[in-house]
């Protein structure tokens, strides 16, 4: 059960994140940056969660599990040390990746929250 509100924060989470950070990205507004670095917090949160009772529950997925920590920890990598990493005209390829990460990161929680769903009713 702990994994369907874990997926709900992570959606409702990620998806304001993604919107907030699309639009610090296309406007420069440095006004949203404390709130899109909760909301990132929140999404990665979901995600480990829910990496965590994949790992756990029997016939859960130990590499899916790991890859949800992966994904889950570069993206909180990059995006708090993105503003260092490049300075120059090439900035933007930290930042897509940052946005790839992202969607990643909510794309492998549903996909890891959609395996143990079924993995809890087929043990019902």
């Amino acid at each position: 059960m702990v994994h369907r509100y874990a997926a709900a924060v992570m959606t409702f989470a990620g998806m304001l994140a993604l919107a907030s950070g699309l639009y610090f990205w296309l406007t420069g507004s440095v006004s949203l940056g404390s709130m899109h670095m909760l909301l990132g917090f929140l999404t990665v949160a979901g995600l480990w969660t829910i990496g965590i009772a994949q790992a756990i529950t029997a016939g859960g997925s130990s590499a899916l599990a790991a890859v949800a920590f992966i994904v889950g920890a570069l993206t909180i990598y990059i995006g708090m040390n993105q503003a260092a990493m490049f300075l120059g005209e090439h900035r933007w390829l930290i930042q897509l990746s940052h946005l790839v990460l992202g969607i990643l990161s909510i794309g492998i929680g549903h996909m890891a929250a959609a395996r143990q769903r079924r993995a809890t009713n087929r043990s019902l």
